[in-house]
C-alpha cells in the first residue's frame, strides 16, 4: 500500500502526546521528518520515535521535496504563515484547530492551497470518532425529536505563565484553543450555520487572555451556548436536547483511546448508555486525510468550514468588546 510521506513542523507536546504514536501504526502515512527552531530538540524527537529526518528549521524541511504533507502543531499564530509556506512548495497540508487568527487569514490561506492544488484539512479529530458519528445517526432518524439547544461545557485550568495558551500574542485563550469545538460541534450537528453570536468574557489580570468566555449562537429554531475556560476544574460534556430526548456525550473531545467511549441517550420509553468501540482519533483523522491524498479523492468540504468556523469565532470576539448580538458575516 502507498504511503504518505509525512513532514511535521514542530516538536509540540501534543504532537508527542496524543499523535504520533497512533499515525505512527497507519498502514497509509510514513512520519518521514520533523522540525524544529531547536535542532537537539527535533534530533531527540527523530532518535525516540525513528523518525528518518530532522531539520532545525521549518523551511528546511519543506525544501525536502520527498515530503508530500505536513502536519502543523505550531502555536495559533503560527498557523498562517507556515501553511501558506507549506502550500506554495506543494504540501498538502493538516493544521491544527484554530488554522488561523482570524477568517481573512482563512480565506487568503485557502485560496493560496487553491492555487497550488494542495489539500487543506483542520484537525478536528473529534469528527471521526465513532460516538460522533452515532450521536448525528440519533440525530438524524429523529430518535430525540426535533433539536431544541445544545450545550457544551470544556474547561481546564492552566495557571503557567509561560504557556503558549496563556500568551495573547500567541492566540492564546480559551475561545481559540477550546471554545472552536464548542462552536465546531452545533455546526457539525445541525449541518448548518448560526445567523448571529452573543458573548461574554472575562479576561486574566496578569496574561489578558480570555480565561472565561460564554456564548449563544442562534441558528434560528436552535440554539448553542457554551463555556469555556482555562481557569477551571478540568471537565468537558456536551448535551443535546430535543423535543423527545435527549443525549449526552460524556467526553466528548479528548476522548481515550484505550476505553470504550460512551454515549447516554435519554428517550420517552428510557434511558441507555451506548458503549462505542476504543479507537485512536488521531490516527483516524490523518489516516482520512493521506487516504483522500493517495486515492485523489473528490474534495471535501473541509476548507469551507474551516472559513466558518472562523468567521463564527471571530464574530464572538467582536459580540465581546461591543456587548452585542453580532451578525456571521
Amino acid at each position: 500500500m502507498k504511503k504518505l510521506r509525512l513532514g511535521v513542523l514542530g516538536c509540540s507536546n501534543h504532537f508527542i502526546k496524543r499523535v504520533v504514536l497512533p499515525v505512527m501504526e497507519l498502514d497509509n502515512v510514513e512520519v518521514c521528518a520533523i522540525a524544529s527552531r531547536n535542532i537537539k530538540k527535533s534530533a531527540e524527537v527523530a532518535r525516540q520515535f525513528n523518525i528518518q529526518k530532522y531539520y532545525g528549521d521549518y523551511q528546511s524541511l519543506l525544501n525536502d521535496k520527498s515530503i508530500e504533507a505536513v502536519y502543523i502543531p505550531l502555536p495559533n499564530h503560527m498557523h498562517f504563515e507556515w501553511a501558506k509556506k507549506a502550500a506554495l512548495a506543494g504540501k498538502h497540508i493538516l493544521c491544527e484547530k484554530p488554522m488561523c487568527m482570524n477568517a481573512e487569514e482563512v480565506q487568503e490561506l485557502v485560496e493560496c492551497c487553491q492555487k497550488n492544488n494542495v489539500v487543506l484539512n483542520e484537525a478536528f479529530m473529534y469528527k471521526f470518532h465513532p460516538q460522533w458519528i452515532k450521536v448525528r445517526d440519533v440525530i438524524r432518524t429523529n430518535n430525540i425529536g426535533k433539536i431544541q439547544y445544545i450545550n457544551t461545557a470544556f474547561s481546564y485550568n492552566n495557571p503557567a505563565a509561560s504557556n503558549i495558551r496563556n500568551i495573547k500574542e500567541y492566540g492564546g485563550g480559551a475561545l481559540r484553543d477550546i471554545g472552536c469545538y464548542a462552536i465546531s460541534v452545533p455546526r457539525f450537528l445541525l449541518d448548518k450555520e448560526p445567523q448571529k453570536v452573543v458573548s461574554l468574557v472575562s479576561r486574566h489580570p496578569d496574561f489578558g487572555t480570555d480565561m472565561l468566555t460564554s456564548a449563544i449562537l442562534d441558528f434560528g429554531t436552535v440554539r448553542a451556548t457554551f463555556n469555556v475556560s482555562t481557569c477551571a476544574n478540568a471537565f468537558q460534556r456536551v448535551d443535546i436536547v430535543g423535543s423527545a430526548g435527549m443525549i449526552i456525550v460524556q467526553l466528548p473531545f479528548n476522548t481515550y483511546a484505550d476505553v470504550p467511549a460512551k454515549v447516554t441517550i435519554e428517550t420517552p420509553i428510557g434511558t441507555r448508555t451506548v458503549q462505542l468501540e476504543a479507537v485512536d482519533q488521531y490516527g483516524l483523522m490523518v489516516s482520512c486525510f493521506a487516504r483522500n491524498i493517495i486515492d485523489k479523492a473528490t474534495p471535501s468540504n473541509e476548507e469551507d468550514d474551516a472559513i466558518c468556523n472562523q468567521k463564527v469565532l471571530d464574530a464572538i470576539l467582536r459580540s465581546s468588546e461591543t456587548e452585542k448580538w453580532e451578525t456571521i458575516s
